[in-house]
Formats: structure tokens, C-alpha cells, sequence
């Protein structure tokens, strides 16, 4: 049998071998040289790694939304089921979340329609016949329209009081204490006037809404579900 000797490489083979050389010689001398490249080449060289990261991270983030979104995150969870709709309707017209509104209602009345103070207020907001004249519409112990007509109060108190708030938190606090007081109380003081039942109501909402009716996918189980009543 012929043996075969392998073929001497061509020139231009020879000459690109001869070029990749001379460029890897060139890099690590200039990296050799330049700890700023070297680094460059250090990152360059590890891009997939650094990539995998990157895209790890995106997908845990993507995830976490992913369950916010579908395990229901809400601060009504323990508000009663026959008025919902009415106080997702107050929240859109007063711009505080569902939440406060339930607060401030079992603050008002504990969840009682026919509900009544000794200043005369009366429904699940308590209004006074003078406010409700201003605010409400139809009955003012019907569930719905109590609400709708708290909304609507709380939204007029919120644009009137923001001169004594520097933020989101002291506004709703002075709101809160607008309603129970009065707005000329809170504007006679700058703010939550000295009232122990006003600081009481504030303080009472806000802890409401921290626990009870915060935005959340586990509800403390230690509250219960609320439902409406008629007793007074």
C-alpha cells in the first residue's frame, strides 16, 4: 500500500495562523500592560455566566409579581360581602384604599345600619342631618348610600385639609380627624386637634388598617369576617 504524507500547509493557512497569534500576543501584553483591559477581558470572558445571573434574577422577580397577582392581595378580606361594591366606589371618589373606608365604618358603627349617636348622627358613616343634606343621597341608614355619601365627604375634607399634611400619612390622619371634629377644628389647631376622642377615632382607624383591613395575601387569622346589622 501507498503511504500517504500529509500535505504541507498552504501559505494563507500558514499566514491566518501566524495573524491569530500575533493578535492573542498583542491582547496579553496590552493586558499585561493595562489592568483596566485586563479586567475588560476578564468580564468579557465571563459574559454568560453574568448573563445566567442577570436572567435568574428577572425570573425570581417576575415570579414574586406573578404570585402577588394571582394569590388576590386585597384589604377587604374581612369587610362585609353586601356592601363591597359600595366601598370600592367610595375609595375611587374619596382617593384613600378600601381599606381605610372599612376601617372608618367599623370605627363608626360596627357594621350597624341602624346605628345612631347622641349628636344625632346616623348609618353605617353616621351622618348628622345637616352633613347628609350636603353629602348624601336617598336614605342615610341604607348601607350603600351611607358609604357612597362618605366617599364623597371624605374626598371634600382631603382637597380642603391638605394644607396640614406633608405627606399621605398626616393627611389621612387629619381627614380622619376632620371628619370626626369637624374641618374648622383642624384648621383652628393646624392639624389633629387636642381631643381625646378625635386622637381615640384617628388612632383607632389607622390600627384598623394597618392589621385587620391591610393589603395582603394572608389575613391574620385572628380577625373574623364582618357582617352587616340592623340592630342599633
Amino acid at each position: 500500500m501507498t503511504q500517504r504524507h500529509p500535505e504541507p500547509e498552504s501559505d494563507a493557512s500558514q499566514s491566518t495562523q501566524t495573524s491569530t497569534s500575533q493578535v492573542a500576543s498583542t491582547v496579553a501584553q496590552g493586558s499585561r500592560r493595562n489592568p483596566a483591559l485586563r479586567i475588560g477581558a476578564g468580564i468579557l470572558a465571563h459574559w454568560q455566566v453574568l448573563a445566567s445571573g442577570l436572567l435568574l434574577g428577572a425570573g425570581v422577580i417576575g415570579l414574586h409579581e406573578t404570585y402577588e397577582d394571582y394569590c388576590g392581595r386585597t384589604d377587604l378580606t374581612y369587610a362585609p360581602n353586601e356592601v363591597r361594591d359600595a366601598i370600592e366606589l367610595a375609595s375611587e371618589e374619596s382617593g384613600f384604599r378600601t381599606g381605610i373606608i372599612a376601617s372608618q365604618v367599623e370605627t363608626e358603627s360596627d357594621w350597624r345600619t341602624g346605628a345612631s349617636s347622641h349628636a344625632g348622627a346616623k348609618g353605617l358613616a353616621q351622618f348628622t342631618d345637616e352633613t347628609w343634606a350636603m353629602y348624601g343621597q336617598g336614605d342615610p341608614t341604607d348601607p350603600s348610600a351611607s358609604i357612597a355619601a362618605q366617599g364623597r365627604y371624605l374626598g371634600y375634607l382631603k382637597e380642603r385639609l391638605a394644607p396640614f399634611a406633608h405627606n399621605d400619612d398626616e393627611l389621612l390622619r387629619v381627614v380622619l380627624a376632620g371628619y370626626n371634629a369637624g374641618p374648622a377644628a383642624v384648621e383652628e389647631y393646624k392639624g389633629i386637634p387636642p381631643f381625646g376622642e378625635t386622637q381615640a377615632y384617628v388612632t383607632k382607624i389607622t390600627e384598623l388598617a394597618d392589621t385587620k383591613y391591610k393589603v395582603t395575601c394572608d389575613p391574620d387569622p385572628q380577625f373574623s369576617k364582618e357582617k352587616l346589622h340592623t340592630i342599633r
